[in-house]
């Protein structure tokens, strides 16, 4: 079963998500606020795109220095899943889990298929979570993450609603939920050269199809045809080979690979003023 691209993490420093709110107001988008976690860590603000994808703008609600260390909480927020990623920028991405009462766990599957084909990559059992929204609606869902040896961000993370998502996403099918009037259209990993032919396995085995190369010939280039809730092979996955110092200095910033770029189509404007890279890369396409 083919897995649509549900969401895209934004990241910004802990105080400062109704800043990067406000930028992205200033360029066009509408934002609902989403509400905060169950871990009582973070909290977010959403952003509904009219091909069912949204745009989740996070952060930690107090940095790790305001909880006494050594206490539970302070070990919650050390030990996050998204406690070491770069702040202000895309962080990583999320697909729609699918699967039924009758199918093998999401994980499970990806495991398999790693096995099968000798690529050195694994999935943790899916861990439950949820949302408080300001209106006092209680959301869960069931969230399945690359193992901790794994880069976050370098392979996708997966979502399972165990509450209906008209409720996490207001969005449908029909149109009649207000959404922005963009949709996905590329996203962009980046990596070393050296690094490429291992994140481009790996990222083969999880999406269960074969990567599809550049259509320039360009090397270091590949990409996959994703899905989003609205349509089929409306989104291209990229993952590039730094092409610049500046590109090589932000992979190693995050380690070796992240998410680097996103780009927007607008359908109903034409405004598509240039996004401030100090918040993000977000690209007009």
């Amino acid at each position: 079963m083919s897995s649509p691209l549900d969401h895209i993490i934004h990241l910004t420093s802990p105080g400062k998500l109704q800043e990067t709110v406000r930028v992205f107001q200033e360029h066009g988008f509408q934002v609902l606020p989403g509400g905060k976690h169950a871990d009582g860590l973070t909290e977010n603000a959403l952003i509904v795109l009219e091909d069912g994808v949204y745009i989740e703008l996070i952060q930690f609600v107090q940095p790790l220095e305001q909880y006494q260390e050594g206490s539970p909480e302070w070990e919650a927020r050390r030990d996050h899943w998204w406690a070491s990623m770069k702040e202000n920028g895309w962080i990583d991405y999320s697909l729609g889990d699918l699967t039924g009462p009758e199918d093998a766990p999401i994980g499970t599957t990806i495991n398999e298929r790693a096995k099968e084909t000798g690529v050195n990559l694994e999935y943790d059992k899916g861990l439950e979570g949820g949302r408080i929204k300001p209106d006092g609606d209680i959301l869960r869902w069931l969230v399945t993450f690359p193992a901790k040896q794994h880069l976050r961000g370098s392979v996708p993370f997966f979502c399972k609603d165990l509450t209906p998502r008209s409720r996490r996403v207001p969005w449908d099918k029909a149109g009649t939920a207000p959404t922005n009037k963009a949709r996905i259209a590329a996203v962009t990993l980046k990596t070393t050269p050296e690094n490429f032919m291992r994140y481009r396995s790996e990222l083969s085995t999880v999406l269960g199809i074969s990567a599809e190369p550049s259509e320039d010939g360009r090397p270091g280039t590949a990409f996959w045809k994703l899905s989003s809730p609205a349509s089929a092979g409306s989104i291209e996955l990229y993952l590039q080979s730094a092409e610049n110092t500046e590109e090589t200095d932000w992979i190693n910033s995050v380690a070796g690979i992240g998410l680097w770029e996103v780009a927007v189509r607008r359908t109903g404007s034409n405004n598509a003023q240039q996004f401030p890279s100090n918040i993000a890369q977000l690209k007009w396409d």
